[in-house]
């Protein structure tokens, strides 16, 4: 059972895996980073990366370690230390391969 404060509609499992992502900066041009993920649901992720990325904009993401390859929006752009913290919410049609 959730606890008071977690509200969250989907679980949460933690994870530490690496994420590719692709993505259109503000100048138009194409932008690619490695991402640490910190944590996965069914619909969205939370990332650490060292770089800023536009909220609401579209993330192409892979994660062959966390059976993920598609569309994500973001949702929000934190930064943290000398990271970002991003929330990335999966588009319609991602779906998240099992590895179990």
């Amino acid at each position: 059972m959730a606890s008071q404060n977690d509200l969250r509609r989907h679980r949460r499992e933690s994870a530490d895996s690496t994420v590719q992502l692709i993505w259109t900066d503000e100048a138009g041009g194409d932008r690619c980073a490695n991402a640490r993920a910190l944590d996965i649901s069914d619909i969205g992720l939370r990332l650490q990366m060292p770089v800023r990325i536009r909220e609401r904009s579209y993330v192409t993401l892979r994660s062959e370690a966390l059976g993920i390859h598609g569309r994500a929006s973001v949702r929000y752009c934190s930064r943290v230390g000398n990271n970002y913290i991003v929330g990335v919410e999966f588009a319609a049609g991602l779906k998240r391969q099992s590895k179990r």
